[in-house]
């Protein structure tokens, strides 16, 4: 598993995986077209993937979390399709791709580790995108909230409460809505107390009656 080359213990040389380098809040890993020459790892924090317009107005294609990776997706064409961006004080694992033969492994072995983690990434982003594609605003927000939780699970981490490290106005930018209308969903949800809030952290009350609301026709 690709993600096993970023861990502390793996003995990759120095200068193939580059341990736990600092990201400061705000601070950006790569941008859209730049070559591609790394995958990296959230250690802890968060960070979101992002297409910059001309008009200012980014368009927000994602999010990770501790225990996932970015950039996966240069393996293809060669660059960065996207730019990805720290959301709060994070530290990442570099892994430097065009070096990694280095480490001993064959190339199949790292073909099928992309593969593989290209595969989950696409799982997530389908489980939810299904879920996008309804009207409502509550049943896109629940699905967001669900899908956070599942990803954490995955990571063997607690799928109940969690941080929102992202603004609303991003949120809003990934599921299509408009910022006031996320606040208002969340605070409807609280209210209903499907969830409890807390400044960004969440507590999921009710994944069931919230998998209802995703569910509704």
């Amino acid at each position: 598993m690709l993600l096993e080359y970023a861990e502390d213990d793996s003995n990759l040389p120095e200068g193939i995986l580059l341990r736990r380098r600092p990201v400061a809040r705000g601070e950006t890993l790569f941008r859209t077209g730049d070559p591609f020459h790394s995958v990296f790892a959230v250690k802890s924090g968060s960070f979101k993937t992002l297409l910059p317009s001309q008009s200012g107005q980014d368009q927000i294609i994602g999010f990770h979390f501790p225990g996932e990776t970015m950039g996966t997706a240069g393996v293809a064409e060669g660059i960065y399709p996207c730019t990805a961006r720290a959301l709060e004080v994070s530290t990442i694992c570099e892994v430097r791709m065009e070096r990694l033969e280095e480490s001993g492994q064959s190339a199949e072995m790292l073909q099928r580790a992309i593969i593989e983690m290209l595969g989950k990434e696409v799982s997530f982003n389908n489980t939810l995108m299904t879920s996008l594609i309804r009207q409502s605003a509550e049943q896109r927000i629940g699905a967001f909230l669900l899908n956070l939780s599942q990803r954490l699970q995955v990571r063997g981490q607690t799928g109940e409460e969690f941080s929102l490290s992202m603004s609303r106005s991003d949120m809003g930018s990934y599921l299509g809505l408009a910022s006031e209308t996320v606040s208002r969903v969340l605070t409807r949800f609280q209210k209903a107390e499907l969830i409890e809030l807390d400044k960004k952290r969440v507590h999921l009350l009710s994944p069931e009656r919230l998998a209802d609301v995703v569910d509704e026709v």
